[in-house]
């Protein structure tokens, strides 16, 4: 089983923002495989689902957003990993990221926090460092911008046609990760 974990914040003020954007990623694969999300606890909602893989067993996968907001996400994930019996090795966490370039996406095995907090709270919470993240690029802030109004803020409506394809090429980028496993993932969609 894979658990697939997708960043954000809670609420209609926050639903078109940069710092959403593992939530729109979430509804689009959750969309692509037809399943639906429903409250599971208080702090998360999710959508399971099975997909369908070639020369392996078929993979049932959890489709999972914190309702903590972004800087609380950790404590949510481990609960929702006890709960369904799951390593951290078997997370992929999707989330925003200001150092990759609008439209980038890029998948990486382990490492640090790279300054997002919502990862950084993973990390403390599951004291490791051993899970998957999907890097999707959302560009720097203009220089009279600061970073946490950036993220906060909508796409630009110029913006809007990048960031649809970003989305199809996720759904098409985790669809991967399922069926064909990372590395598969990592040399075709960086």
């Amino acid at each position: 089983m894979k658990i697939l974990v997708g960043l954000g914040n809670p609420g209609a003020d926050y639903a078109r923002s940069r710092h959403n954007v593992g939530f729109m990623i979430m509804d689009a694969y959750a969309k692509s495989l037809a399943v639906s999300f429903r409250k599971s606890s208080p702090r998360m909602v999710t959508a399971f689902g099975t997909v369908q893989s070639g020369n392996r067993n078929d993979e049932r996968v959890i489709l999972a957003k914190p309702q903590t907001y972004m800087n609380r996400s950790g404590s949510a994930t481990l609960e929702l990993l006890r709960e369904a019996g799951a390593d951290p090795s078997d997370l992929l966490v999707v989330h925003d990221d200001l150092d990759l370039d609008l439209g980038r996406l890029r998948l990486k095995s382990k490492g640090g926090h790279g300054g997002h907090r919502g990862v950084q709270s993973i990390i403390a919470s599951l004291q490791t460092h051993q899970f998957y993240r999907f890097r999707v690029g959302i560009g720097r802030p203009p220089a009279h911008q600061a970073a946490d109004q950036y993220v906060l803020s909508v796409f630009l409506p110029e913006e809007r046609s990048i960031v649809q394809e970003m989305i199809e090429r996720s759904v098409k980028a985790l669809d991967c990760f399922l069926k064909e496993g990372p590395e598969e993932t990592m040399n075709r969609f960086h």
